[in-house]
């Protein structure tokens, strides 16, 4: 193998190892944003543990037990965003009080370990195919029940992020759009924005 041929192999490797570029600055939108645009009317539904307790924010502390919803219907959210004209629906997926609407592997504080164990995300996903509508997630950055939020090291808090956005974005089929919330709690070197980004450029190549 000569020199030119390592030079190759190198740029090649370096080429498949930057699949997340940074967003530059620029004077027309790119084509995530004229997907955002073209999507237009989006309805948000914010559903959770806080609503079986009167509460709008909530700590982490309410039991997970409280999460009882007596007739769940997904299907007839989505068909009321359609027959509305909304072009979109995105779910609260997780928000600051920490409980997820998935079955997340890295968590107990979710639907698989209250009393109704529908998963919601799923749910909603698949609403959302039946009835022609774009799927999107709100996702809070902001963990107020999970330990390793406070872990000194901010590295083990992005990794449970990390892992958590993975299991979002490979089994819930396409996301058009994510939502992250909750950012001023702490430093902003402390999130991770960065390896975020590149994991959902990794998992679905065509967002920017």
């Amino acid at each position: 193998m000569n020199k030119h041929n390592i030079v190759i192999i190198l740029l090649a490797l370096a080429f498949n190892y930057c699949v997340a570029q940074p967003i530059a600055p620029a004077k027309k939108p790119n084509l995530a944003q004229q997907a955002m645009i073209k999507r237009g009317y989006g309805m948000f539904i914010h559903f959770g543990i806080n609503t079986f307790n009167d509460i709008e924010w909530s700590d982490g502390t309410l039991p997970v037990q409280s999460y009882n919803p007596t007739n769940l219907d997904p299907d007839q959210w989505v068909r009321t965003a359609k027959d509305a004209g909304f072009r979109y629906v995105l779910l609260v997926t997780k928000h600051h009080d920490g409980f997820c609407l998935w079955d997340s592997k890295f968590t107990t504080y979710d639907v698989a370990s209250s009393p109704v164990k529908t998963d919601v995300v799923k749910a909603v996903s698949d609403a959302c195919k039946k009835y022609g509508l774009q799927f999107a997630i709100y996702y809070s950055l902001w963990d107020r029940k999970e330990p390793s939020y406070k872990d000194p090291n901010p590295q083990v808090y992005i990794n449970y992020m990390l892992n958590q956005l993975t299991e979002l974005y490979t089994n819930y089929g396409s996301i058009a759009e994510l939502w992250l919330d909750g950012g001023w709690d702490k430093k902003p070197s402390d999130w991770g924005i960065e390896q975020i980004y590149s994991l959902v450029k990794k998992l679905i190549p065509t967002v920017q």
